[in-house]
């Protein structure tokens, strides 16, 4: 199974190279400091496919990432991995229309920090950071990334395993470039460029106070939302990273301090 996380990683480095892409994220962040998020990943199969055979050259856009392979989603295997920090699955529904492919996640969590350690056993990725929230003094708080020690949490005995693999394989001698590769890859990454149009990345937070400030260029009402398409994606594809100040009045949440 492929993680969440990777998939978001990928999606966004692939960011400059593709189209056919759409990923929409939303993190509400309720009084308690608890919520719920939701995850929606889908790829037309043409890049999904194109995307493959540049990892497998080991070249290009695409080296020393994880490609989402959809159709390796499992439920149950999801609802493990999240389930020793606290989150749930709430909702799982796999995409395959229309020369598309996907999945579309739904979760409820207890805090950020179990959120953040969720994702990263979720998705088989590197455990470290995610988002918390601060004070911010005068009464506000800061949400924000950060980075978080996992040392005292629970690690499902799956996670344990999958590092060791890939303690194995980086251990591995690289495989040797063929000269054949170059002339696959002008043509694959043609066909990654051709599809840029169609680009749609949307993430959405929504913290339970009135908004301060906010870093994202959209906001509407609690919720601030960041989006990349083929128009903004060179520029705003590099400021995804959320800092949200808002009013902590009436709130249960305790602040992580730095």
């Amino acid at each position: 199974m492929k993680k969440i996380v990777a998939i978001v990683a990928l999606l966004v480095a692939a960011l400059s190279l593709s189209g056919c892409v759409r990923a929409h994220n939303t993190v509400t962040v309720n009084q308690d400091g608890s919520g719920f998020a939701t995850m929606e990943f889908e790829l037309t199969k043409t890049v999904a496919e194109a995307l493959e055979e540049l990892q497998e050259m080991d070249s290009g856009g695409a080296q020393g990432m994880e490609l989402p392979s959809f159709e390796d989603f499992d439920q149950a295997e999801i609802e493990a991995s999240i389930a020793p920090y606290g989150v749930k699955l709430t909702s799982f529904e796999k995409i395959e229309e229309a020369g598309r492919q996907g999945v579309k996640l739904a979760f409820e969590f207890k805090d950020l920090k179990g959120l953040s350690a969720a994702m990263a056993a979720a998705m088989e990725g590197e455990m470290g950071s995610g988002m918390g929230i601060f004070d911010a003094g005068d009464g506000n708080l800061v949400l924000k990334q950060t980075k978080y020690d996992f040392s005292d949490m629970p690690k499902p005995a799956a996670k344990q395993e999958k590092a060791e693999e890939t303690e194995e394989a980086e251990d591995a001698p690289p495989a040797e470039p063929r000269p054949e590769d170059a002339q696959k890859q002008m043509e694959l990454m043609g066909k990654l460029m051709g599809a840029m149009a169609e680009l749609d990345v949307r993430v959405e937070i929504t913290v339970p106070g009135d908004i301060v400030t906010t870093n994202a260029p959209q906001q509407e009402g609690r919720t601030s939302i960041w989006t990349i398409n083929a128009e903004n994606m060179m520029t705003q594809g590099q400021e995804m990273d959320p800092v949200i100040t808002f009013s902590g009045k009436g709130l249960k949440i305790e602040p992580l301090t730095e």
